[in-house]
């Protein structure tokens, strides 16, 4: 018969289990949600035209600028592409997205390995409980 103690730790992990899988619902479905993603991280770039006499040659504040672009990483090199105005908003708007997405996903490994460690537990406090058939008639 299960002792009220190991009886008490399991319904104790039980509840817990309970509680990350709500937990992990929520955030599959903030995972799933068909939301665009962009990759990489956002630039600011101040730069030099070449021509001689030209102010942005001797000073960097004096630089042309600012222009936003897009820094990912392919085959690993660093690339950046170049943003016109009319797309800078929407690209922020899925930069933005896809850093909550990498974030929850990692939320989301967190909670399953939480409930990986429950579920040993549990499983360690049965086989420790000999098993007893259910007595007949008294």
């Amino acid at each position: 018969m299960i002792r009220a103690r190991e009886q008490q730790a399991i319904s104790r992990c039980r509840k817990q289990v309970r509680a990350l899988q709500s937990e992990r619902e929520a955030l599959e479905a903030n995972l799933l949600s068909r939301e665009p993603l962009v990759e990489g991280s956002l630039v600011t770039i101040r730069k030099v035209c070449g021509k001689a006499g030209c102010r942005c040659a001797t000073s960097k504040r004096m630089r042309h600028g600012p222009f936003l672009s897009l820094s990912i990483l392919r085959r690993g090199q660093t690339r950046r592409i170049h943003l016109p105005k009319p797309w800078e908003e929407q690209v922020r708007a899925g930069v933005e997205k896809a850093r909550r997405y990498r974030k929850a996903h990692q939320q989301w490994r967190d909670l399953e390995r939480r409930m990986g460690v429950l579920w040993k537990q549990v499983e360690r406090y049965r086989k420790h409980v000999p098993y007893e058939p259910k007595q007949k008639g008294r």
